[in-house]
């Protein structure tokens, strides 16, 4: 009895129709195809496996086969395409029944396109093998079989005939999209802010008990210099520190003990460094955090700009569209709010980075007071209240539009 052997070879077309034709109505969803070839051998002995390089251009003449039919679908779309367009210039809103039928039968078409895909693909596959047989003994009595799995795409209008039809070619539904996705985005930026408020705090209560922790500490140095700590003005750290030095040396050698003023200046400063450094962590810690909201908002408020813009451009250009000025001033109104925001943040990165150079030198160059009246001018306005401006500025541009919709 004869021996019989399979060679199989799977492969898959990721889209049926990969170069689509440009259009602004209709669109074709994607059309996956799987593809299996079966290539039965037999033999007396033993049945010899079919070589790869012969696969492979059975593959090719499947894959050949079906790009016919990209052709095909791709081709009836395009026509399809050129009809609703004619519709829709001439205002008809009865035309909209006959360009509804019309998309049915595209899509009868291309299901019957897809049907006959596998038949052709098979005879193709069949011719090559005959041609392979000729050069090759082994393949004399090798028979094929190939398995299809088509994932069906359709051909689908992009927006709304109605409103196309109605709005004489205005891409309504696009414009909307743009406006949602504004109004989505200023949600999320008044959502985000509301943890500003509490890094805020935290990076102020971090900055003030620094202070108070630098404070205590150098009157506790003064205390292990046994000098006398009236009249010791801590606001100033670097300062206050040189005049514990020179309280030091007019108490006289029983105070310096052999030391001079370098030698007791590095000690008082080496005491209150180390006592604060934790202290500083824990400063820089929120300061980062809230420097990480800061790039994160501005992130979401660009994008917001970029989708505004849009917006305005595509009010100018449609000219037809009902309202499309109230839309575009509208929208110019969430610019400014965007411009507003971005002026907002620019004065929280200031104030962040005015704190990361007060903090060089161990903390010791900062000035209490400087740093105290930075905190209140900080807190006069939160990013929060410019985020609900822009929400509500957002969301008055969606709601002209979507009256349209």
């Amino acid at each position: 009895m004869a021996k019989t052997k399979v060679t199989t070879r799977k492969f898959y077309v990721v889209d049926l129709v990969r170069y689509k034709p440009v259009t602004k109505y209709l669109k074709i969803d994607p059309t996956r195809v799987d593809i299996q070839i079966d290539v039965t051998t037999k033999g007396l002995l033993s049945a010899s496996e079919v070589p790869s390089a012969a696969m492979e251009r059975l593959e090719k003449a499947a894959r050949e086969a079906l790009d016919g039919y990209e052709k095909t679908i791709g081709s009836e779309v395009a026509r399809l395409e050129t009809k609703i367009q004619g519709m829709i210039d001439s205002g008809d809103t009865k035309q909209i029944e006959a360009a509804e039928k019309l998309i049915q039968g595209v899509n009868a078409s291309v299901k019957n396109g897809l049907d006959s895909a596998e038949g052709a693909a098979l005879k193709a596959v069949d011719e090559r093998l005959k041609k392979e047989i000729q050069g090759d003994k082994n393949l004399k009595e090798a028979q094929v079989k190939l398995g299809f799995k088509i994932a069906v795409g359709v051909v689908s209008v992009t927006t709304n005939l109605t409103t196309l039809v109605a709005s004489h070619g205005a891409d309504v539904h696009a414009y909307y999209s743009i406006a949602k996705t504004c109004y989505e985005v200023g949600q999320e930026i008044y959502d985000y802010n509301k943890g500003e408020v509490k890094l805020r705090k935290e990076l102020d209560e971090a900055i003030k008990a620094f202070i108070d922790l630098r404070g205590n500490t150098i009157m506790q140095a003064a205390a292990r210099q046994m000098v006398d700590t009236s009249g010791l003005s801590i606001s100033k750290p670097v300062e206050a520190l040189k005049e514990i030095v020179g309280r030091v040396q007019k108490a006289g050698a029983e105070a310096l003990k052999g030391r001079d003023a370098k030698a007791v200046l590095v000690e008082v400063m080496d005491f209150t460094v180390k006592a604060i450094k934790s202290q500083m962590a824990d400063v820089e810690k929120a300061r980062t955090a809230y420097r990480n909201h800061i790039v994160k908002t501005r992130k979401k408020v660009d994008s917001l700009s970029t989708d505004a813009d849009k917006l305005i451009n595509a009010m100018k250009a449609a000219t037809t569209l009902k309202d499309g000025v109230k839309i575009g001033a509208k929208a110019m109104q969430v610019k400014i709010q965007v411009t507003a925001m971005a002026k907002k943040l620019e004065e929280r990165e200031k104030y962040l980075d005015e704190m990361q150079d007060l903090m060089k030198g161990n903390g010791l160059t900062i000035d209490d007071r400087t740093a105290l009246q930075k905190i209140k001018e900080f807190d006069i306005a939160t990013i929060l209240s410019e985020g609900k401006t822009l929400l509500d500025a957002a969301m008055e541009v969606k709601n002209l539009i979507e009256a349209f919709v």
